[in-house]
């Protein structure tokens, strides 16, 4: 355990910082191949970071090939063949410092409104409840003064990620997971006004509407339509 106390506590405060240490720790042979990373809240009470900066942290090492998930261990150091092998790939190729806002919404402009087209086509009647729920908790959520932020994020990524379910595509579920992680700084409660978010939920209702109806060109449209208006309105986050 005396390897984590060679992280200082200003670089656990900023996720990049923090991957960055514990990449360092492994690369150097500190925290070796095979072993297993202290829990989360483990972690929060070692380096003085908040859990959020912890999960994004870990997260990041997991796309890079660093860390691995095993049933009932949880985080491994993996081995060094991993992070080759996760060098060639998009995830990997994306160091934290370059997932600029405006990257991440071009890369869900291209993937996303096909995504809905595919479940409105793909999808199963039965299916519809996953996207449903997060769309009428939202909906109830915004008639309380004021709404709460967490309820309507947790909604927001429920949504996207049940429309990638649709699709019946793992590959395409977990790229959406990954990109709505990246999409964190935009949802910070300075972006989230109450006219926003219920912009947000609007095209939610369009969007579920289309993929219900199974009209794959319109909820296509409904999808790009979306994430325009998200880009627009984070504007000043988008450099």
């Amino acid at each position: 355990m005396t390897a984590w106390s060679e992280i200082d506590v200003e670089a656990a405060s900023v996720p990049e910082l923090l991957s960055g240490r514990i990449a360092q720790l492994i690369d150097s042979g500190r925290v070796e191949a095979g072993s297993k990373l202290p829990s989360e809240r483990a972690l929060v009470t070692m380096l003085g970071a908040s859990r959020i900066s912890i999960r994004h942290a870990l997260q990041d090492l997991e796309l890079r090939g660093y860390l691995t998930r095993k049933p009932r261990a949880g985080r491994i150091v993996a081995p060094l063949e991993m992070r080759a092998l996760a060098e060639g790939s998009i995830f990997g190729s994306m160091s934290s410092d370059h997932r600029t806002v405006r990257e991440v919404m071009d890369l869900r402009t291209v993937v996303e409104p096909p995504i809905a087209e595919r479940a409105a086509v793909r999808h199963r009647t039965s299916e519809l409840h996953a996207l449903r729920t997060p769309l009428e908790t939202s909906e109830r959520e915004l008639a309380n003064r004021p709404p709460s932020l967490q309820v309507m994020q947790l909604c927001d990524v429920q949504f996207h990620l049940a429309i990638a379910g649709l699709a019946h595509n793992s590959m395409l579920t977990r790229l959406v997971t990954e990109t709505n992680e990246w999409m964190a700084p935009s949802r910070q409660a300075s972006f989230q006004t109450e006219q926003r978010m219920q912009r947000s939920v609007d095209a939610h209702r369009s969007i579920y509407h289309a993929i219900a109806e199974r009209d794959p060109v319109r909820a296509r449209k409904a999808m790009h339509d979306h994430l325009a208006d998200v880009l627009e309105a984070i504007a000043p986050l988008a450099h």
